[in-house]
């Protein structure tokens, strides 16, 4: 189960200034058309649900697999969300290169190795995404975008908390102890 404190959550949420300034977003520079912003967050999204429901199937670690089962769900909803405000969502959408080598690496991770790597792939992802929905919340074309964004934020803060405890015990399983159960 995957716990929040509030001494956990404070401490946490000191952090997400460090992670947002994590890989992804030192590369990623965010383009001022709101269109190629909308790409890159449905990209985003998309890479968020089709890892999380990877892991489903192949996370070793109950509270990562919880994790993407929340993930997997929230990102459904997000885009359910999308189409009910009149927003056009593709049924199909692009990934560039990072996202999809990303991918391949997970589809042949196994074990704790893909615990990893998914932990690690969410945490880049979610830094790109709290980036993306940061903008948009500003600019986005359209006050359902904005909406969206807005309330988007929030939530990717507390992903990333969640993240960075879930990245903290698979670091510690990586060094022979930690927790394996909860």
């Amino acid at each position: 189960m995957i716990r929040r404190t509030a001494l956990g959550a404070l401490a946490g949420a000191a952090t997400i200034p460090f992670l947002a300034r994590g890989a992804w977003a030192q590369t990623a520079s965010m383009p001022s058309d709101p269109m190629q912003l909308r790409a890159m967050g449905l990209a985003g999204s998309a890479f968020a649900m089709q890892t999380s429901e990877m892991a489903l199937q192949q996370a070793t670690r109950p509270d990562v697999r919880q994790f993407a089962q929340f993930e997997a769900a929230e990102q459904r909803a997000l885009m359910e969300a999308m189409r009910v405000g009149g927003v056009d969502v593709p049924a199909q959408v692009t990934m560039d290169a990072r996202k999809s080598q990303m991918l391949q690496q997970l589809r042949a991770a196994q074990g704790p190795a893909f615990d990893r790597a998914y932990i690690e792939g969410q945490v880049m992802g979610h830094q790109e995404l709290l980036q993306i929905h940061q903008t948009m919340a500003r600019s986005a074309p359209t006050p359902v975008e904005r909406a969206l964004s807005t309330l988007a934020v929030a939530s990717i803060q507390q992903h990333l908390v969640m993240l960075q405890g879930l990245q903290n015990d698979t670091g510690a399983l990586t060094g022979g102890g930690g927790r394996s159960t909860r």
